[in-house]
Order: structure tokens, then C-alpha cells, then sequence
């Protein structure tokens, strides 16, 4: 991560725009080379993007000019939601280019995230099942990068549509979400870290339940949610322990996991959702 105060000094140099543009530059670089997982479109917005910051900026508002760079096509929205999720990856943690990031995935997608705690009807019996299925399903981890995810079992495929988590989703946001019919298993394995980040299409509204989690040695709290919101001015930290949930928007919320100790892992679900039509 970028030292703040070297983040400024960036900025005060070369200008908010010229910041913006030089996290753009990269972030086409790894879609033209593969580096960014492409769905078509991002290099060719990313180019008209820069062309806009190279006459300088139509708008005062940072934000405002990237959020109305998606248009009124749904296509080219998405396609801006993946190339600004790229930005994240690159782009420095504070100062105007950040902050406007921030607020121009919040006006396109909604940010938010709620802590759901223990739900009554994810019980100890359903989370024994869920921890024994992830263990068949997750493939063995190497080193200390996050595997592949795994695919979703019986137990998994049923949760993912059951009317019940449905309405605690719809409850946590205030809209009423259908599911997306995808859901898999996620390990965390010891030294790991999933860095800054927003979520993929088919999460645009993700749903995580943590299964286990084995905290460090040295009786720190461990590894944690971090999300970015435009309403405040420091990122939240949002513990979550085993057999507890949180939802999250996270097609429009900058979000990360802390570090994980040597000695720490964690193995939680993910469930998309999206907004019902």
C-alpha cells in the first residue's frame, strides 16, 4: 500500500487527473496482457477515458465524470464496473482519484455492507455439514495464494436458494435481491491476502458465511473485512467470526480481507445475489 503522505505528494506533483490516469494506463496494460481477467470492451473504454482526461476533465467533479462515462447502455456499465474494479487494484488509498473511485462504484452499483451476525437458521448442524463439504470441494492449497474456489455441493446449492437467506439479504439492503445461482467455497490459507477488490457480475450482491477460522497464536483478533464506503472518511473494519454472516454490496464497495498470520486460515462461502426485477 502506498504511504499517505507520499500519496499526496503525488497528487500535489502531477494533479488528481494525471494520478487517475496513470493507475487507467496500467490497469489497460493488464486487460491487453491477460494480467486482468477480460470480458471484452475494457482496453477501448479505458482508451476513452484517457483521450477525455488528455482535453481535460468536462467536470469539477471527478466522480461525477466517471459515473457518467458508463452511458445509458447497460453493457458499457458493466464494462466500466470491471475496469474501475481494476483501477482499485492500482490506484493509491486516499486523495481525490480515490475518493472519487469510491464514489463513482457507489453511484453506479451501491456500496454498503452489513454484518449479519448468527443467523437462526444457519445452525450448528448446517455449518458442520457446509465445513465437511468445503473440504471435498476445495482443491489443496499452494503456498500462500488463495486456490481456486470450489464448487458448491447439495448443501451449498440448497442454501444458496433458500427463501430464508433470500429474505435476510432483502432485509440487510431494504430492497427485496433474487439469487444468482452462484455460490462457492473460498480458502484462505495461512500468509494469504485478498487484496483490494471489487466483485465479479454474478456478485454484484454477495452474501459471506464464515465456516472456520483459526485465529493467530499470538491471541491477536486476525484477519478481518475492510470496506470502503463514500460516507466515511476511514475504511470499515468488520470483524467476522465462525458461523457469523455479513452482506455485502460488492459490485460497488471497494472491499479487501486483512493478511492472514502464518499460522491463520479461514474458509468461508460466497452466494451471489442480485437486485429482484
Amino acid at each position: 500500500m502506498v504511504d499517505r503522505r507520499e500519496a499526496h505528494a503525488v497528487e500535489r506533483e502531477f494533479g488528481a487527473e494525471d494520478v487517475l490516469a496513470g493507475a487507467l494506463a496500467d490497469s489497460r496494460d493488464a486487460f491487453s496482457s491477460g494480467a486482468a481477467r477480460s470480458h471484452g470492451g475494457e482496453p477501448e473504454l479505458i482508451d476513452d477515458l484517457l483521450a477525455q482526461l488528455e482535453l481535460g476533465r468536462p467536470a469539477d467533479d471527478l466522480a461525477a465524470w466517471l459515473t457518467a462515462s458508463a452511458g445509458p447502455n447497460g453493457e458499457r456499465r458493466d464494462v466500466l464496473g470491471d475496469v474501475l474494479g481494476s483501477v482499485a487494484r492500482r490506484l493509491p488509498q486516499t486523495g481525490e482519484p480515490w475518493q472519487a473511485l469510491v464514489s463513482a462504484l457507489d453511484r453506479l452499483f451501491g456500496s454498503g455492507v452489513r454484518a449479519l451476525g448468527r443467523l437462526p437458521f444457519v445452525g450448528d448442524a448446517l455449518l458442520a455439514l457446509l465445513l465437511a463439504e468445503a473440504r471435498q470441494q476445495l482443491p489443496e492449497p499452494e503456498g500462500t495464494s488463495r486456490p481456486a474456489p470450489g464448487p458448491a455441493g447439495r448443501a451449498l446449492a440448497s442454501l444458496a436458494v433458500s427463501p430464508k437467506l433470500s429474505a435476510a439479504m432483502s432485509t440487510a439492503f431494504g430492497f427485496a435481491v433474487a439469487p444468482t445461482y452462484d455460490a462457492v467455497y473460498q480458502h484462505d490459507p495461512p500468509g494469504s491476502h485478498v487484496r483490494t477488490h471489487v466483485d465479479s457480475r454474478d456478485y454484484e450482491l454477495v452474501f459471506h458465511l464464515i465456516l472456520e477460522h483459526t485465529l493467530p497464536g499470538d491471541g491477536s483478533p486476525g484477519s478481518a473485512l475492510v470496506a470502503h464506503l463514500p460516507s466515511e472518511p476511514e475504511p470499515t473494519r468488520l470483524p467476522v467470526g465462525p458461523g457469523e454472516a455479513v452482506a455485502l454490496r460488492g459490485r460497488g464497495t471497494i472491499h479487501s480481507w486483512e493478511p492472514l498470520h502464518e499460522d491463520e486460515d479461514r474458509t468461508m462461502i460466497a452466494i451471489g445475489f442480485a437486485s429482484a426485477p
